[in-house]
């Protein structure tokens, strides 16, 4: 085995012999030419030599009366001249390692995982603050911190890892849970009403309900008592009734009426597209380079893009072409109908009700009126709601 490696790395030439072969090879052997690999193919001597040594030979093959013909050239040596003289083929080879090289020194992607009410693009964002982001060097991300700058601009993580495979970084997250609130157990409080209204359902979870369902409240009063004294049977009496003081805590749901006025203008500004611009860009690695004239005008507009993303094998490369779309916008103003104006006061009467309404709450009846005066649109409504009206009444002690 060493012995054939040694004979491809220094290279040989394969000659067969036509004519008296003995004799060549007992020449050769006398002026120290090393032949091997003797045998017979098709009937004639056949032999291996230096690269160098048979040139050597052709003396002796006129001396003997024969002649030589080289039937293989193998080795390491004949290889490279091979290769030699395909130097557009070599450097391209070379080229290529020293490409992928470099290449293989970025990030080419970034994805996230673990993510539950935290967006994934807001993640991104700050990881790219931290170094890790598509065309981001992997010895500067490593040499960073990358973990500890998301932890820090997203609390609502408790727990980053940031992974890389190849070119590829994988963000794993994990969102913390919030804190329940402590409550206080030595408190002392009611839950009275809010605002007037007739009790739908009371829940008390700490304390004594001091009203049932169907009955009229008023605001201020009393709902849920957490400081009270037990209620005696007449016909039972004792001599110590218990005292509680504490904590009320609960759910009053109330049925109440509420009003609404909202006005809208009878005029709305639009924007009008004039004209329309597109340009394409390239973007490898993060770097976007324009293939065209991007000047942006100085008017109103909106732009967008659409993008195509390279892939191999269903993995996202980082080379996309974008195609940028501008369209200019002008400003005009245009006068409602009296039915968009109804609309847009409606729009405006469900967001007024969505701020005031307390949450979980619900309209089970309204009145609408409508009147248009000046120019404007009046909306006003008379709502029956169903809504929580208990609030916490803290009681001081001296």
């Amino acid at each position: 085995m060493i012995e054939r490696i040694y004979h491809w790395l220094s290279g040989y030439v394969e000659f067969r012999v036509e004519g008296d072969g003995a004799r060549l090879f007992t020449m050769a052997a006398k002026r120290g030419l090393g032949l091997w690999g003797f045998g017979r193919r098709d009937g004639k001597a056949v032999a291996r030599v230096k690269p160098g040594g048979y040139k050597k030979l052709r003396p002796l093959f006129r001396r003997c009366g024969a002649s030589g013909r080289m039937t293989r050239k193998r080795g390491l040596p004949f290889q490279l001249m091979r290769l030699w003289a395909r130097k557009g083929l070599v450097g391209g080879a070379f080229l290529g390692m020293a490409l992928f090289h470099f290449l293989s020194g970025f990030i080419w992607g970034v994805s996230v995982s673990g993510t539950e009410a935290l967006p994934p693009n807001l993640v991104l964002e700050t990881a790219a603050a931290g170094g890790v982001y598509e065309g981001a060097g992997r010895e500067e991300m490593r040499a960073g911190n990358p973990e500890g700058t998301i932890l820090a601009m997203l609390p609502q993580l408790s727990w980053v890892n940031v992974n890389t495979d190849g070119c590829f970084a994988e963000i794993v997250v994990k969102e913390g849970r919030a804190k329940p609130e402590i409550e206080d157990k030595e408190e002392l409080s009611n839950i009275v009403a809010k605002r007037p209204g007739k009790i739908v359902k009371i829940e008390a979870r700490e304390g004594r309900p001091e009203v049932a369902p169907g009955e009229p409240v008023t605001q201020g009063q009393l709902l849920i008592a957490g400081l009270y004294e037990e209620k005696l049977d007449p016909w039972t009496p004792r001599p110590d009734p218990y005292k509680k003081a504490g904590a009320a805590r609960g759910s009053v749901t109330a049925e109440t009426k509420r009003e609404f006025t909202v006005q809208v203008s009878g005029t709305v500004e639009e924007h009008i597209e004039t004209e329309r611009r597109t340009a394409l860009l390239l973007e490898v690695l993060g770097a976007r380079i324009p293939l065209g004239l991007m000047n942006r005008s100085g008017e109103e507009s909106r732009v967008w893009y659409d993008t195509w993303q390279a892939e191999v094998l269903g993995t996202p490369l980082p080379i996309k072409t974008q195609r940028r779309t501008e369209a200019l916008l002008e400003t005009r103003e245009r006068r409602l109908t009296e039915e968009e104006m109804k609309a847009a006061a409606l729009r405006k009467l469900r967001e007024a009700q969505r701020a005031e309404l307390p949450e979980g709450s619900s309209i089970k009846e309204e009145e609408l009126e409508f009147s248009f005066s000046d120019g404007l649109c009046i909306l006003y409504a008379r709502c029956r709601c169903w809504e929580e009206i208990g609030s916490v009444q803290k009681i001081l002690v001296e």
